[in-house]
């Protein structure tokens, strides 16, 4: 019998940033420690990594009030506290979100076409590639290394452009779309 792989979705209007109360308090009481995480299962050597899950939310604001110079800030600085510090914490492969831009204050017409993508999409949703997270392996995962990243990880990265991810930026400009798109 072939295992089917699984999908953890989680659909919320976003609230204030981030998820409804309710929403939240299931976070906090079902993804607990030892259930859905410990220290030495975490990321992507987390209990659910064979598993994928994703944010599908709509917004009161326009998609332009999002991006790094609109009036709320970076999408993908919103999102990385749900998407790594949550999902992917717990082990899930994440996928790109499916984020519904101000459907509220959209014509009829707008609402529409964005149904009529989410249908495409939940059509190929199981073979999506996930958003690129940085693994367990760059860091020294101990108590005297501080659960940094290696040395000789911090040199090689010290040429890039871009940080590695939206957290883990080294000081430099954030990747493109990091919380939005999958590498590929």
């Amino acid at each position: 019998m072939e295992c089917q792989p699984s999908l953890s979705p989680h659909q919320f209007p976003l609230y204030w940033f981030s998820v409804p109360a309710i929403m939240k308090g299931w976070i906090d009481r079902v993804l607990s420690q030892g259930f859905a995480f410990s220290l030495q299962k975490m990321y992507n050597n987390g209990i659910f990594k064979d598993k994928k899950a994703m944010l599908s939310f709509s917004t009161g604001s326009m998609q332009t009030m999002y991006r790094p110079d609109g009036v709320n800030g970076d999408i993908n600085v919103t999102l990385w506290p749900l998407q790594n510090g949550v999902l992917h914490f717990c082990g899930f492969q994440v996928l790109a979100p499916q984020v519904f831009w101000c459907p509220g204050h959209s014509p009829p017409a707008n609402r529409t076409a964005m149904l009529d993508g989410w249908r495409a999409r939940l059509k190929t949703l199981l073979v999506e590639r996930p958003l690129t997270f940085a693994p367990c392996e760059l860091f020294d995962l101990t108590f005297p290394g501080g659960f940094m990243l290696r040395p000789e990880v911090r040199e090689e990265q010290s040429t890039r452009p871009h940080g590695i991810t939206t957290g883990h930026h080294l000081g430099k400009p954030l990747p493109p779309d990091n919380q939005l798109k999958s590498e590929g």
